[in-house]
């Protein structure tokens, strides 16, 4: 019989932070901030406040942090 190794794919990023507030800052310097909701390769998927869903082009990212 053979064994089958099976590997754990590991999540990085903000893969883990799903429903936390997170202020996301653009490379012209603006800023918005929501609930993270979901990123795939090309965008991340806010809600702000106000309860509009948002996708946002990573390439237009310059940082994103967790606000505690």
């Amino acid at each position: 019989m053979s064994e089958e190794i099976k590997e754990e794919k590991r999540k990085y990023g903000f893969y883990h932070r799903k429903g936390e507030k997170i202020k996301v800052v653009f490379t012209d310097g603006k800023a918005i901030t929501g609930k993270y909701l979901f990123a795939s390769s090309y965008e991340i998927f806010i809600e702000t406040e106000d309860g509009k869903e948002l996708t946002i082009f990573k390439h237009a990212v310059k940082y994103v942090y967790v606000i505690d």
